[in-house]
């Protein structure tokens, strides 16, 4: 008899990533805009209830494109105090609060409400090809009996979806818990057994409290805690989450995709939804126009940016020098962050992708980890010239600070990291591919339904 070699691989060896993009509820026009001009290639997309009816042009645009669509019910912001009268409430079943939060009888399948068949409906309506569970905050101090209702709501959403025409449409399980419940053994094991029956496709972390910024015995603890969910056998995303720390959990073999929006939704926390929304006595509820500086992975005002490229020898270290992304350099920068913010985020993604999964970590920290310290020590030394830190109305002495405390952090992240690396004999473990579901053709993971 002649012996016969094995293939060597089981399963493809360089596994996609899902890469996620939350159109948002306020900056999806210049996200139009970029799609027009072919510079948003995004091909997963979650697009939210409260806002999906004025994205229906730009959905069906990126629907002949072969694009993924998930809906995110916004059923999480619409139970809380501080979030229900936000842009949350107008998702059509914010109703049925009658001015107030979401409340646990709300989520009864017979309520007269009908929140799972208003949900199946809408995403009927507008073509999505899943529907993130309807799932809240497990760290609200005011209920602790979410996850029960939550498990039974994506078996109620599942029999909605089946009776309004929807077999068709996936259902994603999102959930939302502080980071730190995360690294609990006994919490865990109470997610795997909750979880393990359901009728899901991918398992959706928004880790509160965890986020781009995050250190790195944090960003250590997430990608740990996260392997621990892998026996549930389903493709994990980690929402809200971009940046070093998103590519690091993806490297690491942690997760099988990202979701995040462009220059923002990068960090989640939760911690103050119980309580009354803010408002502020100015009135003002906007932030500065922030520029994503993707050498050193961090983002500054315009005035900052601004500034720091007039250092002596800062431009290479501060500034767009990919003319694929920026012509012009700084000025094609400032004179449109998000689309060098969606250009740099894309090309990250796909670089990693490209690189065979047992080989991720090691390529992550001997390129784009080793990179960024370096540039980011560099970054701190920089200085400035203080007559025009003062027209820009700049307090230099803080802008150092934040410098040099940005360079510590990523220090510490690189050998945090090569620590970790250099503790798996065997590698980091492989993640489960994300199945492609566009152009309403679902393809869900064996054994989902």
């Amino acid at each position: 008899m002649e012996n016969v070699i094995p293939f060597p691989y089981a399963v493809s060896p360089i596994q996609p990533v899902g890469h996620f993009i939350r159109l948002g509820e306020s900056g999806y026009n210049k996200l139009a805009d970029l799609h027009a001009a072919g510079r948003f290639p995004a091909t997963r997309i979650v697009v939210e209830a409260s806002r999906i009816k004025h994205q229906k042009e730009l959905i069906s645009s990126l629907r002949a494109g072969g694009a993924e669509f998930v809906l995110d019910t916004k059923v999480a912001e619409l139970s809380v105090l501080e979030k229900f009268s936000g842009y949350a409430r107008y998702a059509r079943w914010s109703a049925i609060g009658q001015g107030k939060p979401l409340a646990p009888e709300h989520f009864e399948p017979k309520h007269a409400g009908d929140i799972f068949g208003q949900i199946a409906r809408m995403a009927l309506e507008y073509g999505m090809d899943a529907v993130l569970a309807p799932s809240h905050f497990l760290g609200d101090p005011g209920f602790d009996g979410w996850f029960k209702i939550d498990r039974a709501s994506c078996l109620a959403l599942r029999n909605a979806l089946d009776r309004e025409g929807g077999s068709h449409i996936a259902i994603d399980y999102q959930l939302i818990v502080p980071h730190t419940k995360l690294n609990d053994d006994i919490t865990r094991s109470e997610i795997l057994d909750g979880l393990h029956d359901l009728a899901y496709d991918n398992l959706w972390i928004r880790a509160s409290g965890f986020g781009h910024s995050s250190g790195p015995l944090a960003t250590r603890r997430f990608i740990s805690a996260l392997t621990g969910l892998h026996n549930l056998g389903k493709p994990i995303v980690a929402d809200y989450l971009g940046g070093l720390n998103g590519h690091a959990a993806l490297a690491f073999g942690a997760i099988s995709g990202l979701c995040h929006g462009i220059g923002e939704k990068e960090s989640f926390d939760a911690r103050s939804w119980h309580l009354p929304v803010e408002k502020k006595e100015d009135g003002n509820f906007g932030r500065a126009t922030r520029v994503l500086i993707s050498g050193i992975d961090r983002s500054a005002t315009v005035p900052e940016l601004e500034l720091m490229a007039g250092a002596y020898g800062a431009r290479q270290l501060v500034t767009c020098c990919d003319r694929a992304c920026c012509a012009h350099g700084l000025k094609s920068t400032l004179a449109d962050p998000r689309q060098h913010a969606t250009y740099q985020s894309f090309t990250m993604i796909s670089e990693l992708a490209s690189v065979p999964d047992h080989n991720r970590a090691g390529h992550f920290l001997n390129g784009r980890m080793v990179e960024v310290d370096r540039k980011a020590r560099q970054v701190k030394d920089l200085q400035f010239d203080a007559a025009k830190a003062a027209e820009r109305n700049i307090d230099v002495a803080k802008l150092t600070k934040r410098l040099a405390d940005h360079s510590r952090q990523v220090g510490k992240m690189r050998l945090t990291l090569e620590d970790l690396h250099e503790s798996r004999a065997n590698g980091a473990p492989r993640a489960r591919p994300i199945a492609q579901r566009g152009n309403g053709q679902r393809l869900g993971m064996a054994g989902s339904r």
